[in-house]
């Protein structure tokens, strides 16, 4: 302890022995008396060592404290020994500002941890359905391939709609923004999701749209999940994309949506009165949608008429369309 406050406060031990040595220097070359150059050296030795002991001490039970809590599993920065020191006090503030953004951090990932651990929970109970009626489907001879191949294109949507969750906290280092022609990629998402057409025996109507700059791999996923949901919703009749004004909207002819349930359209793992009903619905793909639209600079919304239909619509920032 000794040799670690030395090495640590040398400059406050020297400062007094070197004063101290000049005054009686001085009174050597003046008085040039060895009883007065003694009583100077001694009057002014004890006042020093008594300073000294007393920091010596403080600087002990600093040492101490900080032990305890260097040995200890947890650190308590509300235990650290209250100090005078202005650079001391300086790094304790560090460490406590420190200490608040880790706490910050902590809450955060625990929170993203209850989120994920809750999608994967509605993304599960979602995945069983194609599983069980392919299962089904595979017990019955001959196989309907047609409705085998409808629930294997559906297990593969979810697949991708999960790994695209999992990608999403990273969406901003994977954008690559270049001119985009939203007829091209509208049509070609609906010739991905052609077999549900069919099925539901759905007319599509794609009018002409704009060419924006933005990432098109990450707006198909839009446009995937908004037709999956009109074509899930939608008994009969037809979806119909168009431009108007600076959006994009996908109208439907589908059940509608609750005045209550449409607010919360875009939450996490909410499905609303129609999803309850349909017992296939987790919520995640509009959610998951917002969510892009938002790190993409563009804003969803939605209007909806019950019994008549919904229309969900993707605003774009920008003020004039690109000419085509």
């Amino acid at each position: 302890m000794i040799k670690l406050y030395l090495k640590s406060n040398w400059l406050v031990i020297a400062g007094p022995l070197i004063l101290l040595a000049i005054a009686a220097l001085m009174t050597e070359l003046l008085a040039k008396s060895n009883e007065l150059l003694f009583n100077t050296i001694f009057v002014g030795f004890w006042p020093v060592f008594i300073l000294w002991v007393i920091d010596f001490m403080n600087f002990k039970r600093h040492c101490q404290k900080l032990k305890q809590q260097q040995n200890s599993p947890i650190i308590d920065l509300t235990a650290l020994p209250e100090t005078n020191d202005s650079l001391a006090q300086i790094y304790q503030e560090l460490l406590h500002r420190e200490s608040s953004e880790l706490d910050q951090l902590k809450t955060q990932l625990v929170e993203v941890q209850t989120d994920t651990y809750e999608t994967l929970q509605l993304w599960t109970h979602q995945i069983k359905t194609p599983l069980t009626a392919l299962d089904l489907l595979l017990q019955v001879n001959p196989v309907d391939q047609v409705g085998a191949r409808l629930e294997v294109e559906k297990i593969d949507r979810y697949l991708r709609v999960m790994l695209n969750y999992l990608k999403l906290t990273t969406v901003n280092t994977d954008l690559v923004l270049r001119s985009v022609n939203l007829t091209v990629l509208v049509q070609e998402t609906v010739r991905d999701l052609a077999k549900l057409f069919i099925a539901k025996d759905l007319r599509v109507k794609v009018l002409d749209l704009p060419t924006v700059v933005s990432d098109s791999q990450w707006l198909k996923f839009i446009f995937e999940q908004v037709l999956t949901n009109s074509i899930k919703y939608t008994p009969e009749g037809e979806i119909k994309i168009y431009a108007k004004g600076d959006a994009i909207i996908f109208s439907d002819t589908g059940i509608g949506i609750l005045p209550e349930d449409l607010p919360r359209i875009f939450e996490q793992g909410y499905s609303g009165y129609n999803g309850r009903e349909n017992q296939k619905a987790s919520g995640l793909g509009l959610y998951l949608s917002n969510q892009i639209a938002l790190k993409l600079g563009l804003k969803m919304t939605a209007t909806s008429t019950v019994g008549t239909g919904t229309e969900i619509s993707i605003h774009f920032p920008q003020r004039a369309w690109i000419a085509e």
